[in-house]
């Protein structure tokens, strides 16, 4: 380990040293330095500068997303923000996210998150968003990240904080073309083409693209179709209309958590036994059109309308059973703006409403486990049996009025309150007749609660802005949580409440004679009736079930830094430092909270050559952390003559990329080289609670990989 980081450690110097002898002062317009006066973030539902902005805010920029190495999920966008951590255990498209530790115990996709596509929010009624595969991310601008309590903006969806990822618009010329293609280890390989122009008072952009690979796992294949279109009209200064319509029709195997003892045995390429045999898979086919349009009354007031429809046909396949879940959802919100003032006070005034429903129709077949077996890497056959095992409708419903009000107070300092009230409606129709005894064949849960956030932010200067918050949370039950009833065969959970917070934030941010970029954040949460994870033995498809395990504290630090001393050298460091654990109930006082590294570094440095050539190096390190709520299980078992722990190891990889720009005739193109985990490290990527019999907690990582690819734009 120590040979590793020295390594790394004397290439940084050289490549530090290398740029120093070329004597260039760094430019201006470098995306990696922010201009705290010129960063415009769009998120909190206005456009706000960074500076008054009173929260800690990550921007990925478009230099950062150019060296992604597969360009198809957002572990490798995000992989430079402080405070959040994306696990990705099929190599695919197919990820779990989280801010903060919130998100941690779900089973997938993102718990408590608002996650939004251009102003469209991913989320369904009950602020579950499961998963991001209509986003190409060859087709993305910016990444806008607000971490800590932000309910008070979306409501309980974004407890835990927004996600804002913004697509690229229409070059200026009126017609371009864009190809690119990589290739790499594993049998992984991505097409992508589009167009997009500008031609009068209309800008335009469509994309699409295809995704495939084995995974390096057994059992872990993926493809993926992407198609995706958006379109701006401005009709007049005063109007402007944007049209989204996106398509995504994703496969992936589903290899599932090991255990240690499989782990021993096979390796890190190992599936779960039931994985193999009984040919589990997710497939997603989903359909997305939305309009906003954005219409100013004058100078000082505007409204903005957002609708969407999403039409979601999803099928997962288990040694439990064929599960199919269509669904429909569609969702609008109103805003309108004002702005009074002048001078040395200026109040932006924002008030409006958001409304979003979806109806889930599922039918979960029961499978025959000696016939259903896998025969090829995409095969999606499973013989499903006559017995019927879920037969319900769920009907979810979410509304919620939001006060917004901006004060700038000398053109120095800034205040912002936030007052939300939300009501969440859930609805479930069993139809499968059963005795009471057996079954409660149907039933209904409602949720609200306001939430609130008043924040401060001081510009002092161009090198010191000090901002600070408090913030209340309200977390609410997902459709998954709700219907996997610990009590009856069917039905909701009533056992199961909200999850309620409250935090408070303090941070610095500035940028030192346009080198060093710095945001240094502190945060304390706490939060009551905290979500968990557990399992039933001899419920059959019914594998999670969810409750509340009590109170928790969430302390923590986040650092990134962005340090250019001369043009040709820019060296990116995000630091989390992490302290959570339970305070209540006594059984797990002082337990830390799961999947929760005390310490997770990501240092990123790059050097350009000539104007031409750039090469890349990363590294990332996680300390240990532990798998379950508590040590029930963990700490007391014995495998392969093994004695457990609770706690997993920590891991440190590297990776390494060259590109290189040249123009073929007229087209501007790159070429690109990626190594990753260049050591081959072996480690876990993530564990998820399991308190079964079996113990599957485990997901190993990849091993060394290597990438290239080739981008034309003409």
């Amino acid at each position: 380990m120590k040979t590793k980081t020295y390594l790394i450690f004397i290439l940084v110097l050289l490549s530090i040293r290398g740029a120093l002898a070329q004597n260039e002062p760094i430019a201006a317009d470098s995306l990696n330095v922010k201009n705290l006066n010129e960063v415009i973030i769009s998120a909190p539902r206005a456009d706000i500068p960074l500076k008054e902005m009173p929260a800690a805010v990550s921007i990925v920029s478009s230099d950062q997303l150019n060296i992604m190495t597969k360009g198809i999920a957002p572990d490798e966008a995000l992989r430079l923000v402080p405070g959040v951590r994306v696990d990705n255990g099929t190599g695919g498209s197919r990820v779990h996210l989280y801010i903060r530790g919130q998100g941690v115990l779900s089973e997938s996709g993102f718990r408590g998150l608002g996650i939004m596509v251009d102003g469209i929010s991913v989320n369904d009624p009950g602020g579950y968003a499961p998963d991001l595969y209509d986003v190409d991310w060859n087709n993305v601008k910016s990444v806008e990240v607000i971490k800590g309590l932000a309910a008070s903006m979306y409501g309980s969806s974004a407890t835990g904080g927004v996600v804002n990822i913004i697509t690229e618009n229409g070059c200026e010329k009126p017609v371009n073309v864009t190809l690119k293609a990589t290739g790499g280890s594993n049998g992984f390989w991505k097409t992508a083409a589009q167009l997009d122009g500008t031609k009068d008072k209309i800008d335009y952009r469509i994309s699409y693209s295809h995704t495939q690979g084995n995974g390096y796992r057994i059992h872990q294949a993926f493809k993926g179709d992407n198609f995706s279109e958006k379109l701006n009209w401005k009709p007049s200064d005063r109007v402007k209309i944007t049209q989204i319509l996106s398509y995504t029709n994703y496969f992936n195997q589903n290899s599932e958590g090991i255990n240690l003892g499989r782990y021993d045995t096979v390796g890190h390429t190992a599936a779960n036994t039931d994985a193999i045999p009984f040919n589990e898979l997710h497939l997603t086919q989903r359909l997305t059109g939305a309009t906003i349009g954005k219409f100013d009354i004058n100078e000082n007031q505007n409204v903005i309308v957002k609708g969407f429809f999403r039409l979601n046909n999803y099928r997962e396949t288990s040694n439990n059973g064929d599960d199919y879940k269509p669904y429909v959802n569609p969702g609008a919100s109103v805003q309108y703006n004002l702005t009074t003032g002048k001078d040395k006070l200026i109040n932006h005034i924002s008030v409006g409403a958001d409304f979003s429903s979806q109806t889930v129709t599922e039918h979960m077949f029961g499978v025959d486990k000696d016939i259903n077996r896998v025969d090829t890497h995409f095969g999606q056959s499973c013989i499903d049996k006559d017995t019927l095992l879920v037969n319900q409708i769920i009907n979810q419903k979410s509304a919620g009025g939001f006060f917004i009000d901006r004060l700038d107070i000398n053109q120095k300092l800034f205040a912002t309150l936030n007052v939300r009230y939300d009501y969440i409606y859930n609805q479930l129709t069993n139809n499968i007749p059963l005795p009471d005894s057996v079954v409660r064949s149907s039933g209904n849960r409602d949720f609200q609660a306001p939430t609130f956030r008043f924040g401060i932010a001081y510009d002092i200067c161009q090198s010191l802005n000090v901002y600070a918050n408090v913030g209340t949370g309200f977390l609410t039950p997902t459709n998954n949580e709700l219907y996997n009833n610990p009590a009856h065969w069917g039905g909701f959970n009533e056992t199961i409440v909200p999850s309620t917070s409250l935090g408070e934030e303090f941070g610095i941010r500035g940028e030192i004679k346009k080198m060093l970029y710095y945001n240094v954040t502190i945060f304390n949460t706490t939060s009551e009736n905290e979500f968990y994870r557990y399992s039933i033995v001899g419920r059959g498809n019914n594998t999670a079930f969810y409750g509340n395990v009590g109170g928790n504290r969430k302390l923590g630090q986040e650092i990134f830094l962005s340090f250019s001393p001369v043009k040709a050298v820019v060296l990116d460091v995000a630091y989390t430092h992490s302290d959570f654990k339970y305070t209540t109930p006594d059984s797990v006082e002082g337990h830390w909270i799961p999947q929760c590294p005390q310490h997770v570094l990501t240092a990123d440095v790059s050097y350009t050559l000539l104007k031409n050539l750039t090469i890349s190096l990363e590294g990332a390190f996680q300390s240990k952390w532990c798998i379950q709520v508590d040590d029930s299980i963990y700490n007391q078992f014995t495998e392969n003559d093994i004695k457990r722990s609770s706690w997993v190891d920590g891991f440190t990889v590297f990776s390494a990329n060259i590109s290189y720009k040249f123009k073929i005739g007229k087209c501007d193109s790159e070429v690109s080289l990626f190594a990753k985990n260049l050591f081959d490290e072996q480690y876990f990527g993530f564990t998820e609670p399991n308190n079964g019999p079996d113990y599957n907690s485990f997901q190993p990582a990849p091993g060394r990989e290597f990438f290239g690819s080739l981008k034309v734009r003409f």
